[in-house]
């Protein structure tokens, strides 16, 4: 015996079938939603001159009400030696850097930008924790490493004046490409 069921639809209609009988139902994942409201970002860092204690990258939220979740990082360079993702408070720092990062705004037609500030080369945070470390080695020194990916599943979540960074133990003068991926939501 079959039950019948009628789903409604956001609209308050009945949701649809094809000529199957089949409904599909999709789930967009919380980046995609973000990313329809103007509110995903992606904050792109190139190669800095860098000092032995300046962070490779780093990204503040600077919104008193939202939220900024971390949702994936990619990571290249010719670094060889240990690396870090940590999570800073900034509170009270002027933040500076080699090069400022623009957050990127994943729905181009939003017109929003992202209420962060972000440096490549950044030397002002101090108290951090290090949530994520890993060795990175190279065949031979000079050549670009393999891109690393780290997806969070939107575990990293970054309150006013909390920061996200991509580091090194020792910072050489090397070259290394990062992009860190997240959106806002509201506290």
């Amino acid at each position: 015996m079959f039950t019948q069921a009628i789903i409604v639809g956001a609209g308050g209609d009945a949701a649809g079938v094809n000529s199957q009988n089949e409904m599909k139902v999709y789930n967009p994942s919380s980046i995609h939603k973000a990313a329809l409201l103007g509110d995903a970002y992606a904050w792109p860092a190139v190669s800095a001159n860098l000092a032995a204690t300046d962070c490779l990258m780093l990204v503040a939220n600077t919104a008193v009400d939202r939220l900024l979740v971390i949702n994936r990082i990619l990571f290249q360079g010719d670094i060889v030696g240990n690396m870090t993702l940590k999570i800073s408070d900034v509170t009270g720092l002027t933040l500076a850097g080699t090069a400022a990062i623009v957050g990127v705004n994943l729905n181009s037609s939003s017109g929003k930008s992202a209420p962060a500030t972000a440096f490549s080369g950044e030397t002002q945070s101090a108290a951090t924790s290090i949530i994520l470390a890993w060795a990175q080695s190279l065949p031979y020194a000079g050549v670009a490493g393999i891109m690393n990916e780290f997806r969070t599943d939107d575990a990293i979540v970054i309150g006013y004046n909390g920061a996200f960074g991509i580091d090194t133990i020792l910072e050489p003068a090397a070259k290394f490409e990062a992009t860190v991926f997240g959106y806002f939501i509201d506290a």
